[in-house]
């Protein structure tokens, strides 16, 4: 009877380590495999990461190199790249070419890429915009871009070539002392039917952003001759700021630089 107690005892040992050992490989398994799938999920989502980060780039090819920049710091960040739209009545918050873009842009890249924030600046000179400190609004929107439309048509009379271009200056200045990450894009406002001196104070625009090394954008040769009656179907002549026409024109001039085909 002792024997068989003892053997009874010394089988339910051995099953117990049977089992135990099982139970302890069978987890040891589970943790293998569970890390072995974690980690191709994680190469996965590194992989898919990295091809949507060089989509994006390959996007902004045709951007300036500073521009370009901007936006692969916000992708590798994986946040939105803040783009800061201002200007004046010729960039209005709805119904023209920003939102145009904004919608050439979510289409191009995604919704959501781009988090766009448009500021319009209604009946302001550059020295207006200037002693008012405009580029406070944008510091707010923590841009990574900021496309600056300057008040030339409303100085043209007004302010002198020489002082537009210094308050330009200033409001940048204003801009990177804040926000020194910001790239500052300069572009032209429309163009008008039969100007004599605005023309040239949109040509001296673009040289003052190659002499102080903005970045500039130069949407006019999308548009008809500003010598040609053509041009009042897409600014009208009373107002002087862009059509429906007008801004179509605009905004697909601009999608062509921040879209590479």
């Amino acid at each position: 009877m002792r024997n068989f107690i003892l053997i009874l005892l010394f089988t339910a040992a051995c099953l117990a380590f049977i089992i135990t050992g099982h139970l302890y490989w069978e987890r040891k398994i589970d943790a293998t495999v569970q890390a072995a799938r974690a980690k191709v999920e994680t190469s996965a989502k590194q992989e898919k990461e990295t091809s949507q980060t060089e989509a994006i780039l390959a996007r902004a090819k045709q951007l300036p190199a500073a521009a370009q920049a901007a936006i692969k710091r916000a992708v590798e960040e994986n946040r939105p790249i803040h783009l800061v739209i201002a200007g004046s009545e010729s960039t209005p918050e709805n119904g023209g070419w920003p939102d145009l873009l904004k919608q050439a842009l979510d289409k191009a890249y995604g919704k959501g890429v781009f988090h766009i924030t448009v500021h319009e600046y209604d009946g302001l000179t550059t020295a207006d915009a200037d002693r008012q400190r405009i580029a406070v609004d944008w510091v707010k929107d923590k841009p990574d871009l900021v496309l600056l439309e300057p008040f030339l048509l409303n100085d043209n009379g007004v302010v002198t070539i020489d002082d537009t271009l210094a308050h330009i200056k200033s409001i940048i200045d204003q801009l990177k002392s804040a926000a020194p990450n910001a790239v500052v894009i300069l572009q032209p406002p429309n163009p008008i039917y039969n100007a004599t001196y605005y023309p040239r104070q949109v040509e001296q625009l673009e040289a003052f952003a190659k002499e102080n090394g903005y970045p500039y954008l130069n949407h006019w040769p999308a548009w008809p001759d500003d010598q040609s009656e053509e041009l009042n179907r897409y600014v009208d002549p009373q107002t002087d700021l862009p059509t429906a026409e007008g801004a179509k024109v605009w905004a697909n001039a601009l999608a062509k630089r921040f879209i590479a085909q």
